[in-house]
Parts: structure tokens; C-alpha cells; sequence
């Protein structure tokens, strides 16, 4: 296994819709209704937002690949705050990025691709004006959870996500970014 990182391109569109609807449900609790997963697999990882994502400089969008095949993405929103969630942590606007999405083919588990995508977050990050990066995952993810502290995020707090009508509880964490200037 060859797994490189590189950022999303359109022409990515086809094959990442599909590879989010594979990955998006390994996040939800078991006792998630299954129809509001596909609904929210339809409504808000289709290739029109996909598109959009990659198209919007506001919007960091990177894939994991090995060979030809795409095994893993991420989606990185800058400015984009924690506003529904009760946080022991206020995260400045101006330079807090969103971790919205961040996940693995299943069959890519344990390999050590999440590691190598979060590396390339962070080294991008590390040349930008954002200080913060947050992220809200499911409070029974607990190998995300894990993950997500391994490599520096800490919990900052809770929020109810909306999966396709049905709610979710999350724990909210956070980390701080490097800069080149700390160097």
C-alpha cells in the first residue's frame, strides 16, 4: 500500500460521494435510524456539495489515495465556529478552522492513513493565518475520539448534530495549530 495526500479536484467528485456514503455511517451511534443516515448521506454529501466544497476558497478539501483509488477526505472549513454547542473554550473567528468531515475507507482502518492526513492538516495549517481547528464527532466514536486526542485535540465541550432529522450528541474538541512562527 502506496497511500499519498493531495488536495480534492473535481474530477474527485464521482468517487468521493460514494466513499462518503461507505464512511459517514461508521460514525453514527448503532441506534441511529438508518433512514436519517441516507438522508443526510443525499442531502449533504452529494456531488453538488462536494462541488461546491472544492470550488469554495474557503473550504480545504483533501483526499487520501492509493494507487488510483481514494480511500479517505477531509473537509476543512475556515472561520467556521462552534455557534450550537455549549464550550468551556471561546475559539477566535478570525482564525479557527472546522474539521467538518475526516474519514477512512474501513478497509484503510489501522493503516495509518488518518495519521498521514492529519499530519498534511496540520502542516497546511501551519502556513495559514488559522490558530484553532475544531471538530464535533459522535460521543460513541470512541476510536475517533481517541484518534482526534492522540494528536493534540482536547475536549472543549457538547452539541446536538442533526443527522437527517435525527439528533445526535457530540463532544466537541479542539486543538491549537502550529505556525511557522513558533518555529
Amino acid at each position: 500500500m502506496s497511500v499519498s495526500i493531495r488536495v480534492a479536484k473535481v474530477t474527485d467528485v464521482p468517487e468521493l460521494v460514494p466513499l462518503a456514503a461507505r464512511t459517514f455511517p461508521l460514525a453514527c451511534p448503532p441506534e441511529m435510524d438508518r433512514a436519517a443516515i441516507q438522508d443526510f448521506i443525499r442531502d449533504e454529501l452529494s456531488e453538488e456539495v462536494f462541488g461546491n466544497w472544492i470550488a469554495d476558497d474557503n473550504v480545504y478539501v483533501i483526499v487520501a489515495t492509493d494507487g488510483a483509488m481514494l480511500v479517505g477526505y477531509s473537509v476543512c472549513i475556515n472561520g467556521e465556529l462552534p455557534t450550537d454547542a455549549e464550550i468551556d473554550q471561546q475559539l477566535p473567528a478570525d482564525s479557527t478552522v472546522l474539521l467538518s468531515k475526516f474519514y477512512v475507507d474501513p478497509d484503510f482502518h489501522g493503516a495509518g492513513v488518518s495519521k498521514k492526513m492529519m499530519t498534511y492538516l496540520i502542516e497546511h495549517y501551519a502556513a495559514t493565518a488559522e490558530r484553532w481547528m475544531w471538530l464535533g464527532t459522535n460521543k460513541a466514536n470512541v476510536r475517533a475520539i481517541g484518534f482526534y486526542e492522540r494528536v493534540g485535540f482536547k475536549h472543549i465541550g457538547t452539541r446536538q448534530f442533526n443527522v437527517g432529522g435525527a439528533i445526535a450528541d457530540d463532544v466537541v474538541l479542539a486543538r491549537r495549530l502550529p505556525s511557522i512562527e513558533d518555529s
